[in-house]
C-alpha cells in the first residue's frame, strides 16, 4: 500500500490548506484519507474528503447553510490528542478571510462529515505536555458542559456528556501532572470521544461562539480559550439551567450536592489546578480586540442551542468579565 503524506496542516485549518490537500490527493490519485494528529489535522481531512466528493472547494459550504449530500472517499481518524472529539462527530472548523479580510473561524457540519472508523488509542496521546493536555482537556469538558445543558440535548446524549465529565474529573489533572499514566490517558481519550458523540446530537453553545472568535483573531489556542470562557459562560446560565449546572458539578467532583454555583467553581478550580489564566486578557489577548471579537461571536450560528435566549446586551457582558477576570 502506498501513503503520501500532507504534514503541512496549522492550527485551526485554512481553506488554502484544505484545497492543497484536494490538489495533492487528486494528483497522485488517491482513494482513502486517514486523518492522523489532533483537531486540526482530522477536520482538515475532513474538508479534503467532503471537497473531493462533492466537486467544491469547502468554502461553499463553511458558514453558508449548504447542505453536503455527495459521497466521500473513506475517511479513518486516528487522534492523538484527547479534546475535540472530531474522530466520531459530524462537524469540522475552519479558518478563512472574510471580505475585508478579517481571519474568521467557522464550522460547518452534515452527516457525510463522520469518519468511517476511528481509531482511538491512549498510548498515542501519552507524550502531549501538560499545557496540551490541559487546553485539550478542557476542550473535551467544554464539548460535555455546553452539549448537556443544550436545548437540544436527547437521553442519550446525557448519558456521554455526564460519563465525559465524569472521567475527566477523576483523571485530567492526573493526566496533566502524569502524562504517562496510561488509566488517566485511557479516562481522557474516552471522555473526549463521548463527548464528541454528544455534542454531534445536541449541538454547542456560546463558550464556543467566543472561543471561535478569540482563536481566529487573538491566535489562542481553541481548548484555552473554551477553558477561560467556560466559567463565566456557565455563571450567566444559572438562572436558566441550574438543575443541569449542578448535575454537572456532582459528576465533576464526585459529590451529591453540588449548588449551580458550586459548580461554577470547580471548574475554575480545575482550571487553576492545570494552569489555566484566569481571563482573556491574563492569556494576551489585546483589548483592541474586544469588540470585533463579540461581533463576530454575536453571529455564532449555535447561539439559540444555548438553554438562555441572551440579548446582545447580555453577551457583551458574559464576555466583558471573561477578558477581565471580574
Amino acid at each position: 500500500m502506498r501513503c503520501i503524506r500532507f504534514p503541512e496542516v496549522e492550527a485551526d485549518p485554512s481553506v488554502d490548506t484544505v484545497a492543497r490537500g484536494v490538489s495533492l490527493y487528486r494528483q497522485e490519485s488517491c482513494d482513502a484519507i486517514i486523518g492522523f494528529g489532533g483537531g486540526s489535522p482530522i477536520d482538515c481531512a475532513k474538508g479534503i474528503a467532503a471537497s473531493i466528493g462533492e466537486g467544491l472547494p469547502i468554502e461553499s459550504f463553511v458558514g453558508t447553510g449548504r447542505v453536503f449530500s455527495a459521497p466521500v472517499p473513506p475517511l479513518v481518524a486516528i487522534p492523538t490528542t484527547a479534546g475535540t472529539g472530531t474522530e466520531v462527530t459530524n462537524a469540522a472548523v475552519f479558518t478563512l478571510l472574510d471580505e475585508g479580510g478579517t481571519r474568521r473561524k467557522k464550522g460547518t457540519s452534515g452527516i457525510t462529515l463522520f469518519p468511517r472508523a476511528a481509531i482511538v488509542d491512549p498510548e498515542l496521546q501519552m507524550s502531549m505536555p501538560p499545557s496540551l493536555t490541559a487546553a485539550t482537556g478542557m476542550d473535551a469538558l467544554t464539548h460535555a458542559v455546553e452539549a448537556y445543558v443544550s436545548r437540544m440535548h436527547t437521553p442519550m446524549s446525557d448519558t456521554f456528556c455526564l460519563e465525559s465529565i465524569r472521567l475527566i474529573g477523576r483523571s485530567l489533572r492526573t493526566a496533566c501532572r502524569h502524562g504517562e499514566d496510561v488509566e488517566a490517558r485511557s479516562d481522557m481519550a474516552l471522555a473526549a470521544m463521548y463527548a464528541g458523540v454528544a455534542l454531534s446530537q445536541a449541538s454547542l453553545g456560546m463558550v464556543h461562539g467566543f472561543a471561535h472568535a478569540a482563536g481566529a483573531m487573538a491566535n489562542l489556542p481553541h481548548g484555552l480559550a473554551n477553558a477561560i470562557l467556560l466559567p463565566y459562560v456557565m455563571e450567566s446560565l444559572i438562572s436558566d439551567a441550574g438543575t443541569r449546572l449542578a448535575a454537572i458539578g456532582d459528576a465533576l467532583t464526585g459529590r451529591h450536592d453540588c449548588s449551580p454555583a458550586d459548580s461554577v467553581e470547580a471548574i475554575r478550580e480545575l482550571n487553576d489546578a492545570i494552569g489555566i489564566p484566569r481571563s482573556l486578557s491574563e492569556a494576551g489577548v489585546d483589548s483592541t480586540l474586544f469588540e470585533p471579537m463579540l461581533a463576530d461571536a454575536l453571529g455564532y450560528r449555535r447561539r439559540k442551542a444555548s438553554p438562555r435566549d441572551f440579548t446582545d446586551d447580555e453577551l457583551r457582558e458574559v464576555f466583558a468579565r471573561a477578558f477581565s477576570g471580574r
